[in-house]
């Protein structure tokens, strides 16, 4: 899952210390749904390759109040088989399958204004295993998988609107801006040609997410319903070199044989459904 720098550390200390106060808090338990649209393009913004599918996944949250300030801690795990649909390194069409889980954890920070409005800052971190299975292509020649981590620490704002349509029944409306850094991803050949597994510093690239939240009260607990879009975009990550036992691998087109990931764009449709108490 690669490394820990002092970003994450940051991170992982203010988890803890969110975790760390008073007992009087919001606790939120449940499952999400979430349409994973995935696309890679070359710089001549050709399409590569992507990935779609469903993906269930669980969600946790912890609400912490102060008066009118607050903390939230949110852990998101999805997991699923979807399709991948892209091409060889010879540029021959292939479909198989991939193995994606998808970790995404926030503390945020925000303030209730007039209990309609909330303004919040947080932290977060994202990280996505995705293993391309081995298949076969197009000319029904075997193609080996390979395993990659996207991971990145990231920052948000973002604002609440809330409107009570009835006293059992409040809506909200959440607009979210993301921005990853220190983006990075760890290469798997999976033995391919012996190949070295190696890393790529991603392009950081803004966010946006937007959700729906309905809340369903009930006599002591609620249900909360919220469906969402997510907007994920990555730059194109820095060159580097194939090598096989630490020595350059060469034969390729380009000589020495050289890699990197391409720009991409993520377009997540879901929706959670988590009870409140």
């Amino acid at each position: 899952m690669g490394y820990m720098n002092k970003n994450h550390i940051i991170l992982l200390c203010l988890l803890n210390t969110s975790l760390s106060m008073a007992s009087d808090a919001e606790f939120q338990m449940g499952g999400g749904l979430m349409y994973f649209n995935y696309a890679e393009y070359l710089d001549n913004n050709r399409f590569l390759d992507g990935e779609t599918g469903f993906i269930p996944g669980v969600v946790l949250k912890r609400k912490q109040y102060q008066q009118n300030i607050y903390t939230e801690l949110v852990g998101q795990l999805y997991g699923n088989r979807i399709n991948y649909d892209g091409e060889t390194w010879d540029g021959v069409p292939l479909k198989t399958d991939s193995v994606a889980i998808i970790i995404d954890t926030h503390l945020k920070v925000g303030m209730r204004l007039e209990q309609k409005h909330e303004p919040y800052i947080g932290l977060g971190y994202r990280y996505w295993y995705r293993n391309i299975l081995s298949g076969y292509d197009a000319n029904g020649a075997g193609v080996s998988g390979v395993l990659e981590e996207y991971y990145w620490p990231y920052w948000m704002f973002g604002f609440i609107v809330n409107i009570n349509s009835s006293e059992a029944v409040k809506v909200g409306f959440d607009f979210r801006y993301t921005q990853m850094f220190d983006a990075k991803m760890d290469i798997d050949f999976l033995g391919y040609k012996g190949y070295d597994n190696t890393q790529v510093n991603l392009g950081n690239k803004s966010g946006a997410r937007f959700a729906v939240p309905v809340k369903f009260k009930t006599r002591t607990n609620s249900l909360i319903v919220s469906p969402y879009y997510e907007i994920i975009d990555i730059g194109k990550s820095n060159v580097v070199g194939i090598t096989k036992g630490g020595v350059p691998v060469t034969g390729c087109v380009s000589d020495p044989c050289r890699i990197y990931e391409p720009r991409s764009e993520t377009r997540n449709v879901g929706i959670e459904l988590t009870w409140l108490w």
